[in-house]
């Protein structure tokens, strides 16, 4: 098996185990997970998915060549595509979580259900990526 299969399916398998050990905010809760060149992402939220009407912690997990990325500076922001506000234009700076490679911060308020985007702009190491994870919220019953 070639080396970039086998990183590739060691952070499939990562951000599978992470997404069991979320301490089980909401059954089904699931991390979202993406590759960004040498750089995989995954991105959770507590709740799990997020609210209407109330803010959320996001936790994001980076690695980089397989390894935790340390020392990066993680942001995200939180908007609604097709829906412009004032607030979807603010970063909120992610804080390190020790040398694992997990980031987190809270966020915003969700404030209506619908089409969401979890975007994470990422510095590490001189490389710049951003990524993008939607998210759909349910109106309160």
């Amino acid at each position: 098996m070639n080396s970039k299969r086998v990183l590739s399916l060691s952070l499939i398998f990562f951000a599978w185990i992470q997404a069991g050990c979320t301490g089980g905010e909401q059954s089904g809760s699931q991390a979202k997970a993406q590759q960004a060149g040498n750089f995989f992402l995954s991105v959770n939220t507590h709740p799990m998915p997020p609210e209407v009407g109330s803010s959320a912690e996001v936790i994001a997990t980076v690695k980089q060549d397989g390894q935790p990325a340390k020392n990066c500076r993680v942001r995200f922001r939180q908007y609604m595509p097709g829906m412009e506000m004032s607030s979807d234009k603010t970063y909120f700076d992610m804080v390190q979580d020790g040398s694992t490679g997990v980031y987190r911060a809270r966020g915003g308020e969700f404030s209506m259900g619908g089409e969401w985007v979890v975007e994470l702009a990422l510095d590490c190491n001189g490389k710049s990526q951003t990524v993008k994870f939607p998210y759909r919220l349910e109106w309160p019953q």
